[in-house]
């Protein structure tokens, strides 16, 4: 119920009715803070777990490239190190760059019907684009075609209406295919510290909104700072820098919406924290992990928000369960 209400989404989605339904950008919200609560990148899709920080690690991969086919090539190698196989490669034609995802071999979980598969993918290749786009703006209109294993169009598929680009059903592998003289231009990839999956979500979130023709973002101010200081993002000035506003901005933003990144922040890091320490973590080892410098001051803080150390938390959160210590 905490997820969904920080997200702002109705409350019904917990009763799990198949007829219910979500909107694209909602999705890739909930898949955002799902995949650091599970934490795994694929959700459980795959046997091989991806942890939290995956895509900001192949995108640290990309920052030497020079062009878009450089990029592309340096996603599909760091993703194949990930999932310990060669499931995704970059073939270059006449008329198009191909970005390929084979997976007739990747290791799916037991428990994924096809249909599931087959949506799962499709959604990927949308993140796939949107990273593309974190990466260079040339990317937005470089799309030419999109091949997808879908047998036919039949089934829920309004997630494809993402793709101005032809869509090819029934295909053998995944393949976007894109523009070989916009692969080819030089670009400049963007600083460090603005290539991370918490940039990809909210250009997810903008393009969708583009798309659907609004002028305003579908997420909320205070659902995007959420999101990035769950994704680690704590600075104040960086999570403006990653929403293309001023500090100033941002604060006015989240004072209208009733609260501030001070309180946000607290928020997060305290249920982070929580988290963590419920997971078996040491008090040091989330002490670093959410930005203390020592665990000493993390200590002090933690009591600020909860009343209680650490220690006393975990050891009543155990005896709540009846957990032997």
């Amino acid at each position: 119920m905490d997820l969904v209400e920080s997200l702002g989404l109705p409350a019904k989605l917990l009763e799990f009715n198949p007829d219910d339904r979500v909107s694209l950008a909602d999705y890739y919200r909930l898949r955002s803070r799902l995949s650091i609560l599970f934490g795994d990148e694929t959700l459980h899709l795959s046997t091989r777990q991806l942890l939290p920080g995956s895509t900001d690690f192949v995108l640290q991969h990309v920052h030497d490239c020079k062009n878009l086919f450089e990029v592309m090539r340096g996603i599909a190698r760091s993703y194949n190190i990930l999932h310990g196989g060669q499931y995704n490669s970059v073939v270059r034609r006449q008329s198009s760059v191909d970005y390929v995802i084979d997976d007739r071999k990747f290791p799916y979980s037991n428990d994924q019907s096809k249909e599931y598969i087959y949506f799962a993918i499709e959604t990927v290749l949308v993140f796939w684009h949107c990273m593309l786009m974190v990466v260079s703006p040339l990317a937005t209109n470089a799309v030419k075609s999109v091949h997808i294993r879908r047998p036919t169009p039949g089934g829920d598929c309004a997630h494809l209406g993402y793709w101005d680009a032809p869509i090819k059903f029934g295909s053998d592998v995944y393949r976007i295919s894109v523009d070989p003289d916009i692969a080819m231009t030089p670009i400049v990839v963007p600083a460090s510290e603005n290539l991370s999956s918490n940039a990809v979500y909210q250009k997810i979130s903008s393009v969708i909104a583009e798309r659907g023709g609004r002028g305003k973002p579908i997420q909320s101010t205070v659902s995007h700072v959420r999101d990035a200081l769950s994704r680690g993002v704590i600075e104040q000035t960086d999570v403006a820098s990653q929403m293309n506003i001023s500090v100033a901005t941002l604060r006015r933003r989240l004072s209208d919406e009733g609260t501030s990144f001070r309180e946000l922040r607290r928020d997060v890091l305290n249920e982070t924290a929580q988290r963590l320490l419920l997971d078996g973590q040491t008090v040091a080892d989330v002490a670093e992990a959410i930005g203390f410098s020592e665990f000493r001051a993390f200590n002090r803080a933690f009591r600020d928000w909860n009343g209680v150390t650490p220690k006393a938390f975990v050891r009543e959160a155990k005896n709540r369960l009846g957990i032997e210590k």
